[in-house]
């Protein structure tokens, strides 16, 4: 690895003539072709003079709190070393060829798998209808963090995002893995359980019993652990907090008013539209008369049919009619408008 300062930002990378081009001008890249953004993180695609393609995370803390602990401890450094520890075990990730830092903001550079996704937008866009896609991800996804138990290697938290799937099914990579520790002797039950929390996420498209037989047949199971009882009690922790109000983090937004992955605010003149992501928290279209029909709510009636939705789409419940938008203008009115077509309606994670 080499150490290159260019524009005052410190790069550790493999080969330097990876930011050529693209990083001399980078925020003009970013601008046009950035595919992912949060309040924190852009996400885009760059190309170097030798037309290798690669996928630029740009991390930028926006609170003094983040500001902080990217000062002592650079997150893009954090993934980089941790891909390492994957890769030298023969864990398939994404290539990461290097990641830099200027004061708090820090990149991650990484060579671009084309057709892939991830699995969070595979299980719920691609898979949803096709029991055998669904079966052979699950047989993919626990051979994968098998391989990963059967090395001794730790990761603290796992999640569908932390994959990306070949459009086709066919290869699955982890991305963005952090804290990896790689251990000696066989994984505790304790360090084995973040590894089934993905398997959680997808439990209602699929029973518990198939994730069963996948791991127990990939070899992830240890000789004293049930993994069918696990599942269900797992499971049901799972729900019963969502039931309880003290939602998964991905869902706390919903209850504080904020704007998180499952749907986006839109500060208008007169009022506050938000409008629900799909499932696989890409942006929906702001809804309009083709594709939803329009009610005048109460405020508190509004806030509830929201907050519901979410609830039930967690839950893998059924929901009817399914809000697309909850419109609050300035003279008190409370506009709510429900999905009229099927697409919508499996974008939002409910099958009719």
């Amino acid at each position: 690895m080499k150490n290159v300062t260019i524009d005052d930002w410190d790069w550790c990378i493999d080969d330097e003539s990876r930011l050529e081009p693209w990083f001399r001008i980078y925020r003009e890249v970013e601008e046009k072709f950035t595919v992912k953004a949060d309040e924190m993180t852009r996400v885009f695609r760059a190309q170097d003079s030798s037309n290798r393609n690669y996928m630029v995370k740009h991390i930028m803390p926006n609170s003094i709190r983040e500001h902080l602990i990217a000062f002592f401890s650079s997150k893009a450094k954090n993934i980089y070393e941790s891909s390492l520890i994957l890769r030298q075990a023969g864990i398939p990730c994404v290539e990461y060829c290097g990641w830099a830092k200027d004061g708090t903001d820090s990149m991650l550079l990484s060579v671009e798998i084309p057709e892939t996704v991830t699995a969070l937008e595979y299980w719920f866009r691609i898979c949803v209808q096709n029991t055998a896609r669904r079966q052979a991800f699950v047989t993919n996804l626990a051979n994968l963090i098998s391989d990963c138990v059967v090395s001794s290697i730790i990761i603290p938290e796992v999640t569908l995002e932390n994959f990306l799937v070949k459009e086709d099914g066919s290869e699955i990579y982890f991305i963005n893995p952090l804290n990896v520790e790689k251990t000696d002797g066989a994984l505790s039950e304790d360090d084995r359980l973040p590894y089934l929390h993905p398997f959680l996420e997808i439990r209602g498209e699929i029973s518990t019993e198939p994730i069963g037989i996948a791991l127990r047949e990939a070899g992830f199971v240890a000789s004293s652990m049930d993994i069918s009882e696990l599942l269900h009690s797992l499971t049901d922790e799972y729900e019963q907090a969502i039931e309880d109000g003290s939602w998964p983090d991905e869902a706390s937004h919903v209850l504080t008013g904020e704007a998180g992955p499952l749907y986006r605010i839109v500060q208008k003149e007169n009022s506050i539209l938000r409008i629900r992501n799909t499932i696989w928290y890409a942006p929906l279209p702001e809804p309009d008369d083709s594709n939803s029909q329009l009610e005048n709510v109460p405020q508190e009636s509004a806030e509830e049919i929201w907050i519901n939705s979410f609830k039930m789409q967690l839950l893998r419940f059924h929901c009817s009619p399914v809000p697309l938008s909850w419109e609050q203008f300035e003279d008190g009115r409370n506009i709510v408008r429900y999905a009229t077509t099927y697409p919508d309606l499996n974008a939002c994670g409910f099958s009719q």
